[in-house]
């Protein structure tokens, strides 16, 4: 099936003049979020297509009850959108997506931290992005189909470099150091950088708007990853004007950068020690990689061009609705909507969902123990 075939009154955006569509787009959005989906969103606006916000509603956001099935909700929108996409985060996964009458698409981020449930997302979908290449096989053979594509992360509109600042700082970082890393490498190399070199304040919460001042007045940003992946912080360093160091990770990112001429990789502490007091001795050529890595990355891996990317997908006339849970039976595709839910700590909705269903007390309290006990242990 086309991606217009069988939708009452729509009309292909690839075949308007104007080349843009109307986008239903579902999340949980919070204030502030333009880092991740709140960037992404104001894109498509920004290139010129109709975005339908109807996730759930927060703070001063208008939005829709979370319960409401989407193929309803969208059916009663003033007009149909040319189709739906929901952006991975937690707190919100729509229910009845599998009955929407046009095509879907999800954009599935951090795959490498809970691949097996977020193979169950994708099921739901008609397209599939993920941001991991090397996760780009196990999620088609979850699918069953080859309407997922790698679609990695990028530098977002809310990075507005200085980059005729001094850089004042040996290393940069900004990220995220809760328990969960209080036993990994990026807590005991942090502790490294912060004893040998001038750094800013690593550990201080940075808001969105003083992340790229960091990254403009360091000379190296540093970046280690969590799981292997190609996170922002690499999109991010190089986006500001800074060597990349970053450890030796997969996931494409010798297809996103030249190893070496754009950005840096170290191996383990020793090396990445190393590598740093190479580079601030040599000026010259810290500067040479940090420059390439600013152009690749303003050329292609933006935000904008991510969007584009995703948009020349959805335009294509050879999109099949092709969602395994289309045609799932209803004990299959109850089962795989408990296990997104509950691996997305949704209790409320396993517990509403299940009473919907009519199902007995008991029968509901039993459901509900796995979402319950990961609550309470994680």
């Amino acid at each position: 099936m086309s991606v217009n075939e069988g939708v009452p009154g729509q009309q292909s955006a690839a075949a308007s003049p104007s080349g843009k569509m109307h986008i239903a787009l579902g999340y949980r959005w919070a204030p502030p979020d333009g880092r991740h989906w709140g960037g992404m969103e104001a894109v498509f606006r920004a290139q010129g297509h109709r975005v339908t916000f109807v996730g759930p509603p927060d703070g001063s956001r208008r939005g829709y009850n979370g319960m409401m099935p989407v193929d309803q909700l969208i059916s009663q929108l003033p007009e149909m959108p040319d189709f739906y996409l929901w952006l991975d985060r937690n707190g919100y996964f729509p229910p009845g997506i599998e009955k929407v009458p046009v095509p879907t698409a999800c954009w599935l981020a951090p795959v490498h931290l809970g691949t097996a449930w977020r193979q169950q997302v994708a099921r739901f979908f008609d397209v599939v992005f993920i941001a991991q290449k090397d996760y780009l096989e196990g999620f088609r053979r979850a699918v069953g189909h080859d309407q997922v594509q790698w679609l990695p992360w990028g530098a977002g509109p809310y990075l507005k470099p200085t980059l005729d600042v001094p850089r004042i700082y040996d290393v940069g970082f900004v990220g995220n150091i809760v328990w969960a890393h209080r036993n990994t490498a990026r807590v005991r190399r942090l502790a490294l950088l912060a004893e040998r070199y001038g750094t800013n304040d690593l550990y201080h919460y940075y808001p969105l708007q003083e992340v790229a001042d960091v990254y403009s007045q360091s000379r190296i940003v540093f970046n280690v990853s969590i799981a292997g992946d190609a996170n922002l912080r690499v999109f991010e360093g190089t986006a500001c004007g800074a060597l990349v160091l970053t450890d030796s990770v997969a996931n494409g990112l010798g297809d996103l950068f030249r190893i070496g001429d754009e950005l840096v990789v170290y191996d383990d502490d020793a090396d990445l020690v190393s590598k740093i007091d190479y580079y601030l001795d040599h000026e010259d050529e810290r500067a040479r990689i940090a420059a390439a890595g600013l152009e690749r990355t303003r050329s292609e891996h933006l935000f904008v061009h991510r969007v584009q990317a995703l948009m020349d997908t959805m335009m294509g006339a050879s999109i099949e609705r092709s969602a395994p849970m289309r045609v799932a039976d209803r004990e299959e595709r109850e089962k795989a909507r408990r296990d997104v839910l509950t691996h997305m700590h949704m209790l409320d909705a396993i517990l509403d969902e299940s009473r919907a269903a009519g199902y007995s007390r008991p029968k509901r309290i039993w459901l509900a123990l796995p979402c319950l006990a990961r609550r309470l242990l994680l």
